[in-house]
Order: structure tokens, then C-alpha cells, then sequence
């Protein structure tokens, strides 16, 4: 009976997960350490008890063991995860934000300086032009990178940017782009067209400089 409930909490924690209320939430989380028993009584009374989300994952272990159905291993891993999120909300207090050129420029002069093979990142920005997610693309001969366009819609798909910035380098140190950085920047903006993203600049680094796509007035025809 717990194996189908289980299921089919985890398929709506997928599809709707957002709508889960805080017990809910908890029901779910507490299935990775209390593997055979109804986790939502549980939930329940670790709210009643500490009020909100806020006061579960402040409590300490000893406190949480006080709750009927709470073990020592289960105290130990809500306090560690209580850890986890207060590191993770700290450093979302610090964030990127790409509005100009000159901060692309910058941001992307430190992500690249000193490499040594070629690489290909994406960053996802929101409607206030701050950071959301990264990634990086490289080869592992340390041959040209490219990115599938299966793989970018997918990316594009999780992560559901406003929009969205290219940068490349070359190792050679000639930052005039290629053919082959035309066409899969051709690429990428058709991509970013279907999913509605809006392609704001794609940026070659080379130690001597940097090629843009947008100060040359060559970015529009990819978008």
C-alpha cells in the first residue's frame, strides 16, 4: 500500500510540485530515511511541533528525536539538510548580474582566462538580467565543441530563461568567428526561438580579445 502511495506522490511532486503543501513536502522527503512506515503522521507532527518548515530544519537532532517516529539517523539527516539549505540560501544572497557588455565581458574574461582547450558556455539569465544557471560544454579530445540541439532544448526546458548568452574561446587566439561558429550559432537561435528565449549575445574569448556578436551588429540575424 506504501509502495503505490509513494509512487504516486512522487509523480505529482514531479508534475505539480510547486502546489505541494509544507506537510506534503515533508511526507515526501522523509520516504529517503523512514523506508516502511505512513510518513504523513509523521509530518504532521513535526510541524505541530516546530510550527513551520523554518523551525524543522532549525531544530537540532536531539530536539527532532522527541517526535514519535523520528529516529537518530532520521534527527541527523533533516539537521544536515537544516545545513545544506541555510549554505545555499547564503550564497543565492550573492548573485551575477549581466546587464551590460561590460559586465559580459568581465564575467566571461574570468571564467576563461587561463584555459587552455576550447569550451562552450551557456548562460541563462532572468528578466532582470541576473545569473540563473550556467553550463559548459567541452570535448575530451580538446577538439572544437559544439552543443546537440536536443541537449540545449532540453536545458532550455528545466531551466526556463528569459534569456540567453554564448560564449566560446579559441585556444588559437584569433577571435574572428569561424564558419563553423556561424552555423551553430545559427543553430542555437533556432532553438532559443521554439522555447521562446531570447538570445542576447554571443562572445569569442581569445587572450588577445574578444569577438562580439552584438557590438558588431551581427547578433540579430541569429535571434
Amino acid at each position: 500500500m506504501h509502495e503505490g502511495h509513494r509512487e504516486r506522490m512522487y509523480g505529482r511532486l514531479y508534475e505539480h510540485g510547486e502546489s505541494f503543501t509544507d506537510c506534503e513536502l515533508l511526507e515526501t522527503l522523509l520516504y529517503n530515511f523512514i523506508t516502511r512506515k505512513n510518513t504523513n503522521p509523521i509530518a504532521h507532527q513535526l510541524l505541530d511541533c516546530f510550527g513551520d518548515m523554518y523551525g524543522v530544519f532549525h531544530a537540532t537532532p536531539r530536539m527532532l528525536s522527541l517526535v514519535s517516529g523520528i529516529g537518530k539517523k532520521t534527527a541527523e539527516q533533516l539537521y544536515l539538510l537544516g545545513n545544506i539549505f541555510r549554505r545555499v540560501s547564503d550564497s543565492a544572497q550573492t548573485f551575477t548580474r549581466l546587464y551590460n557588455y561590460g559586465e559580459v565581458a568581465d564575467f566571461i574574461g574570468s571564467r576563461f582566462e587561463g584555459l587552455c582547450y576550447e569550451r562552450l558556455d551557456l548562460y541563462m539569465t532572468n528578466s532582470e538580467n541576473v545569473l540563473i544557471c550556467t553550463k559548459s560544454v567541452t570535448c575530451a579530445d580538446g577538439s572544437k565543441v559544439d552543443i546537440d540541439d536536443n541537449l540545449l532544448s532540453c536545458i532550455l526546458t528545466e531551466v526556463q530563461p528569459v534569456s540567453l548568452i554564448v560564449a566560446h574561446n579559441h585556444p588559437s587566439g584569433d577571435c574572428t568567428p569561424s564558419k563553423e561558429d556561424d552555423a551553430a550559432l545559427e543553430r542555437i537561435g533556432k532553438v532559443c526561438r521554439m522555447h521562446g528565449v531570447f538570445l542576447r549575445e554571443s562572445v569569442i574569448y581569445t587572450k588577445k580579445g574578444t569577438y562580439s556578436y552584438y557590438l558588431q551588429n551581427r547578433i540579430e540575424k541569429f535571434r
